[in-house]
């Protein structure tokens, strides 16, 4: 009964999005969720554009190891955008530069982390745009710009 309510509450969600025209996304703080969003459309309780976002460093979910990225995409759907949140001090860059190097979308700003690799504690979300910039361009990869970006999440504003 507990599991089936469940189910009905994120079907609940997944229709308001559609009905908005919103792409969610589904953020996986463990393994099961990301095996989760695979049966979400293996049953057609969802059908649009995947979005993974893979929270790591949170005490109690996945570590941020970049060791577990290479699994995390074996079990994602494979037409599926993802990206990593990286919670944590400056042990997270080895995974952000490594989610730039396997082809994620990178994401950082203060609500994940008040640090760079260094350890030099920053004052503003522009020091780790910068930073996460830096590891995309590592990777032998350019900034999307707003406009690429549309167009790769197939969104218009």
């Amino acid at each position: 009964m507990m599991f089936d309510n469940a189910v009905e509450k994120v079907q609940d969600y997944l229709d308001v999005m559609k009905e908005a025209g919103t792409i969610p996304e589904f953020e996986c703080f463990d393994v099961g969720i990301v095996r989760c969003v695979g049966m979400y459309r293996q049953t057609g309780m969802y059908s649009g554009p995947l979005e993974y976002n893979f929270v790591m460093g949170v005490a109690s979910g996945m570590p941020a190891d970049p060791e577990l990225l290479p699994i995390l995409l074996k079990l994602k759907l494979p037409e599926a955008h993802w990206q990593v949140t990286a919670i944590g001090r400056a042990e997270i860059w080895p995974l952000h530069q490594r989610c730039a190097d396997l082809g994620g979308h990178l994401r950082t700003g203060l609500e994940d982390t008040f640090y760079l690799a260094d350890g030099t504690k920053v004052t503003s979300n522009g020091q780790l745009i910068e930073a996460i910039a830096a590891c995309a361009r590592r990777a032998g990869r350019e900034i999307a710009s707003p406009a690429e970006a549309r167009q790769i999440f197939g969104t218009k504003h």
